[in-house]
């Protein structure tokens, strides 16, 4: 449920996002410590976190009997879902001037139901020094390719209008993904002038428990981001040694957006070449345009599109419309609609990535899902 809008993105450039009348205040600053949690850590040891609950009716576009076959298909039900709630501390210990160690532990928590999976750093969690040379960390990080595609998401990140439905998203729905966490990474950010560059390296991208990590596995991840005023253009690439069992794989996104007042657009492209996963060869681009009506209060729309493989007629649009108002500073509601049109050989999920409950369904359907929730942040 995260957002970003037009006057958001002013009040982050001019570092003024804390203002009673900027209507994405909180999601600005959860959005931040997404992105670059370790500029959200000013304090010995802080406990932090954000829940958000949300409730939906989702259908997979699919029969009751097609539905009973696999969990994350529905032929329309309400459901309660955590949407990547977390829960975490961190903290900071001084060394000399310009230099402190930073550290963090963050995990994911499932409130709508329990998980054998939530164990403590799930998420981004490192110790890292902060220096006149740029922040580096080692940890479990997410990559910069992923960074840079949430920074695009804005208002529809965690939610049931993920835009990760379809960017990285391979046309079978299922298997491999691009937007993960660099596991076993040594991360390098700095900032030079409105340009900042994010770089990572993951030992062992498919992760190694105490083990020698397998550099067979590893992954490159590059960000530069360029933010002049009211304008962000960025730019991205990751590289998979072995992404998936599925062979070398390069990416590359590119993406821009303008603040023009009460009115916001943005647009990305991206375009994914593995060596032996063929529901991933294909690139895929998109727009989103928000709209402040009242202080607080506003609507953003998406539209997303992957182009057909090899394989044919398997492309996919997705459509999503929301409404968002900032309660406080530190709790946002939203109402939204989303739907994924695929074509008769494409099954792009409906819901996906980080909202909780996925929506998945079969070729040629098209999933869509309903949402009321709120997020607070703590």
């Amino acid at each position: 449920m995260i957002k970003i809008a037009k006057r958001s993105l002013a009040c982050l450039l001019t570092l003024s996002s804390l203002a009673p009348l900027c209507a994405s205040a909180a999601a600005i600053q959860v959005l931040e410590q997404v992105i670059h949690p370790e500029q959200a850590i000013n304090k010995k040891v802080e406990l932090y976190g954000t829940v958000r609950l949300s409730t939906e009716y989702s259908d997979s576009d699919v029969s009751d009997r097609e539905a009973d076959a696999d969990p994350l298909l529905s032929d329309g039900d309400v459901s309660v879902s955590s949407n990547t709630s977390t829960l975490g501390f961190r903290g900071e210990v001084g060394y000399r001037d310009g230099y402190t160690f930073l550290w963090q532990y963050e995990q994911q928590v499932d409130v709508d139901d329990t998980d054998a999976g939530d164990v403590l750093t799930t998420r981004d969690s490192f110790l890292g020094l902060r220096s006149p040379v740029g922040t580096f960390l080692v940890g479990r990080v997410n990559t910069p390719f992923k960074n840079m595609g949430v920074s695009y998401l804005g208002y529809f990140n965690t939610t049931v209008a993920d835009s990760h439905a379809i960017l990285g998203a391979p046309a079978t729905g299922s298997g491999g993904r691009l937007d993960l966490m660099g596991s076993n990474s040594l991360n390098w950010k700095f900032r030079l002038g409105t340009v900042s560059v994010a770089l990572q390296y993951a030992a062992d991208q498919a992760g190694s428990v105490k083990s020698v990590d397998d550099n067979d596995r590893a992954s490159y991840s590059a960000w530069v981001d360029w933010k002049p005023d009211r304008l962000q253009l960025s730019s991205a690439y990751i590289h998979y040694s072995d992404a998936f069992g599925t062979g070398a794989l390069d990416a590359y996104r590119l993406f821009g957006k303008y603040d023009f007042g009460a009115f916001g657009l943005g647009a990305i492209y991206e375009d994914i070449d593995p060596d032996g996963y063929q529901a991933l060869n294909r690139e895929a681009y998109g727009l989103q345009a928000t709209y402040d009506v009242v202080p607080r209060w506003t609507v953003a729309g998406q539209w997303n599109h992957a182009q057909q493989t090899a394989v044919g007629d398997d492309d996919s649009d997705q459509y999503s419309l929301g409404v968002f108002h900032a309660l406080s500073d530190q709790v946002l509601l939203h109402a939204m609609y989303t739907i994924t049109r695929n074509g008769d050989n494409a099954a792009y999920k409906g819901v996906d990535y980080s909202h909780g409950d996925k929506l998945a369904t079969l070729a040629g359907r098209d999933p869509w899902s309903v949402s009321l929730g709120a997020q607070l942040k703590f």
